[in-house]
């Protein structure tokens, strides 16, 4: 009997990218006559290898094909490459395999894909230093790169989801290219550093802003920084070590033996008298 075992169609690509669309089929004790790709119900490709030439396309709106385009069918596999990706290029992608006469049995398989332009670049984190004292007032703001659909940007600290009382609203620049409306998005966070809030752990916290763009997961970018956070004691402390470093008391911390010999003749001298 005649099988399509797989249709392979991304269910998201990127515009700027190219795009294989592949079906693999078991003809059985049939005879391959031919392989079509439809978008929407056009044809757009056939493969017939008993044809001359073995390889036919036809203008559909959305699709481009390379003007080199190889042949990547054989009879138990075909696949098409698709480039100068668009908005339009985003639909419903059917594979239809026939049989030879006098059945000319019929089989399909349909995937949709969605064209975008997903970020390229991780979101770029400002306006946060690398130290501050428990009590500080902490002021930073991220910014996703461009994409269509949009991020959603959300900060966390030391993996915990910051609370949006503690968040500015979003900001949001739209740009219009290649037909897509392009956004980058700034989320600014703002809140006074409390080492027992924010689980303070070896006087370090890590903040961490994430862009995830809705419903698909691979095209999520995070960046994330880390700043050392120091309180009064640990100033009192380090004040302390240095005025000691400095008063000359340390050069005798290499020799103590030579207060224990002199504690000693002290103690000799005294049972003397």
């Amino acid at each position: 009997a005649l099988h399509l075992t797989d249709i392979s169609v991304p269910r998201v690509a990127d515009v700027r990218d190219t795009v294989t669309l592949s079906c693999t089929y078991n003809m059985g004790k049939h005879k391959l006559n031919s392989v079509k790709w439809y978008k929407d119900g056009s044809e757009f490709f056939r493969y017939a290898p008993m044809m001359i030439p073995p390889i036919m396309t036809f203008p559909v709106v959305g699709v481009t094909l390379p003007k080199d385009q190889t042949i990547l069918c054989t009879k138990s596999t075909c696949s098409v490459i698709l480039d100068q990706l668009e908005p339009r290029t985003s639909g419903s992608y059917r594979c239809e395999i026939s049989g030879d006469s006098p059945e000319f049995k019929l089989i399909s398989e349909t995937g949709n894909m969605t064209i975008a332009a997903l970020p390229r670049h991780d979101p770029i984190i400002t306006g946060i230093t690398h130290s501050y004292e428990d009590g500080d007032f902490l002021l930073g703001n991220c910014t996703s790169d461009m994409s269509s659909p949009p991020a959603m940007l959300s900060w966390y600290i030391n993996d915990e989801k910051e609370s949006p009382e503690y968040l500015q609203p979003l900001r949001e620049t739209t740009m219009e290219s290649d037909g897509f409306q392009l956004r980058f998005r700034s989320l600014e966070v703002r809140f006074h550093v409390d080492k027992t809030r924010h689980g303070i752990f070896r006087g370090a916290m890590r903040l961490k802003c994430l862009a995830r763009v809705e419903q698909i997961p691979a095209a999520t970018r995070e960046s994330s920084v880390l700043v050392y956070i120091t309180s009064q004691d640990d100033l009192t402390n380090q004040k302390l070590i240095n005025i000691w470093a400095n008063s000359g008391h340390h050069k005798f911390t290499a020799q103590p033996q030579l207060h224990v010999i002199m504690a000693l003749l002290v103690c000799l001298m005294l049972a003397t008298r």
